[in-house]
């Protein structure tokens, strides 16, 4: 796992490791300095001893300074046993930086090369989608299939044995754990949406697979109207104080049905939270809940289809959902804003912060499980990505290496050893009441980072130094055709958000996406905001 130009966190093993490629650059660049300095002193000490030998046939004291001198610069930590050991440590923090500074291993860009030259096979006949359908299996399996080949070779009858038998049906059994943990299955998933892009036409050589196949599919799929439905009896949420609350407050925001939903939460519900603090300020926490829904066009807007659309990077409901909730919320454009989201929210927060450039203060991103998607946050923006080594969701965007940046601090952290199950099954490694757990490791790490870093910056910018006043407000997201704008028993008023012709069924999206241009309403169809009278809030002070 490596960051390019940001900071990542690897929880393992019950400690922290924190690593700033640019700061082991810059001690590189310190340590190569010193060992010149080193270098130059024990320079001036070879001169030395130098006069101190043409002097020593006049002056009987200058043969003990040249022995002095002599012993002074043989001596273990002398000037020049020191410059080489400064050097050689110099020169392995160079390497170092290096390594956390890539944000793909070597291995999967090499892999990468392969998955493209495969693409080009696809062009040439039939047999491109088998082929490459036969190497995802093959990137899976073959390691056991290897150690099975070679037990065969050593010991023919053993393998037949009861309890060979057994290891090998538990050592089968553990690979899909195994291909999460290690990378290969975000490899895997590239080779499969290649093959299964190359029977829609959905597939190049040289383009992110999964990407182009997620685009492919949410572009046909029918184009769906959002509406906001304000929830009048919201909880009473405190004031979050750091990522273990945040990452908390997307737990609360599930519904009911859940084992950290509040009661009474309806599903697609998200959370706007008012912080008003002691010196007047004004500062917003929205936060996103996950994939509630299996299919791709249903009622429920979180589902199969928004992940399409999101891992694909063209318009998503729930996107235009989260825009139109902090409109509605009346969010001023200067105030800052923290977007959290755990799973499918982590990824709207992150199309919501694309989105929005120029029209809120988004200072701070969280997202807890998530894949990356084509958007791109703000350059003014700190982002924290959370991901657990054994979590299948956080590798379907077909990417190994984490998205870095100057204001990124991605944190990877391995459940079996800091706390977590010892053998966590999918469910387990993706639950959002682990991440929460995840928030307080990454809590207690902060305090590692300077005062003036990006990330611990953005959350007092949003939080602030003491907990503040909070005023919570929840609106439920439903899809489907605009409601009656006159309803018999409550007075409501339904408005179009900027409406614009929706694409016809069938077409296709442009591609590939451009992440760093901001999402429109306009450009996305037909969205409905249900204003009505009954809102109501709660406040909580703690």
């Amino acid at each position: 796992m490596g960051v390019r130009d940001g900071r990542s966190l690897t929880l393992d093993g019950g400690r922290h490791v924190l690593v700033d490629a640019a700061e082991l650059v810059v001690a590189a660049q310190g340590l190569r300095a010193a060992r010149d300095g080193l270098d130059a002193a024990d320079a001036r000490l070879r001169a030395a001893a130098w006069q101190a030998a043409a002097l020593a046939g006049d002056v009987p004291e200058a043969g003990a300074l040249l022995d002095a001198l002599d012993t002074l610069r043989e001596v273990r930590w002398g000037p020049a046993a020191l410059a080489q050991g400064v050097g050689d440590l110099a020169t392995r923090t160079r390497d170092a930086a290096a390594a956390y500074d890539l944000a793909e291993s070597e291995a999967q860009a090499r892999w990468a090369g392969v998955v493209g030259l495969l693409g080009l096979v696809v062009g040439t006949g039939p047999f491109g989608p088998v082929l490459l359908s036969g190497a995802a299996v093959a990137v899976a399996v073959g390691d056991l299939l290897l150690d099975e080949a070679r037990q065969l070779a050593v010991d023919p009858f053993g393998a037949l044995s009861p309890g060979e038998v057994r290891d090998d049906l538990d050592r089968l059994a553990s690979v899909p754990q195994r291909v999460v943990a290690d990378g290969r299955g975000a490899l895997v998933l590239q080779l499969l949406a290649a093959a299964l892009g190359s029977m829609t036409g959905a597939y190049g050589p040289h383009l992110d697979p999964v990407r182009r196949f997620s685009a492919h599919v949410a572009g046909v799929l029918p184009a769906r109207d959002v509406r906001l439905v304000p929830r009048t009896d919201p909880p009473d949420l405190a004031a979050p104080r750091g990522v273990e609350d945040l990452v908390d407050l997307v737990a609360r925001t599930y519904d009911d049905g859940t084992p950290t939903g509040e009661p009474g939460t309806p599903l697609a519900t998200l959370t706007v939270q008012r912080l008003d603090h002691a010196d007047g300020t004004r500062s917003w926490v929205v936060a996103v809940p996950g994939t509630r829904a299996a299919g791709l066009t249903g009622d429920v807007p979180t589902d199969n289809g928004t992940n399409l659309a999101l891992e694909g990077g063209v318009p998503d409901v729930m996107t235009r959902a989260v825009v139109a909730a902090m409109g509605e919320a009346g969010i001023g454009a200067d105030e800052p804003v923290a977007l959290v989201g755990h799973s499918q929210g982590g990824m709207v927060a992150t199309s919501v912060a694309a989105a929005t450039v120029g029209t809120y203060a988004v200072r701070l991103v969280v997202t807890a499980g998530s894949p990356d998607v084509p958007a791109v946050p703000p350059p003014g923006a700190a982002t924290i990505t959370l991901r657990h080594r054994e979590d299948a969701v956080t590798i379907l965007d077909g990417k190994v290496g984490e998205r870095g940046g100057p204001r990124t601090l991605s944190v990877v952290r391995d459940l079996a050893a800091t706390g977590g199950p010892l053998r966590p099954s999918f469910t387990e490694a993706h639950a959002v009441a682990g991440y929460v757990r995840t928030g307080a490791l990454v809590d207690d790490a902060l305090g590692d980072l300077p005062a003036d870093d990006p990330v611990r910056r953005a959350l007092t910018d949003v939080l602030g130094e003491q907990r503040a006043s909070a005023t919570t407000t929840q609106v439920t997201v439903a899809v489907g055709p605009p409601p009656d704008p006159v309803a018999p028993a409550t007075p409501t008023v339904a408005r179009p958000l900027d409406a614009a012709p929706a694409a016809p069924l069938g077409a296709q999206p442009p591609w590939p996406p451009a992440p760093d241009v901001p999402w429109s309403p306009a450009a996305t169809g037909r969205a409905w905001s249900v204003l009505s009278p009954s809102t109501s809030s709660t406040t909580a002070r703690s």
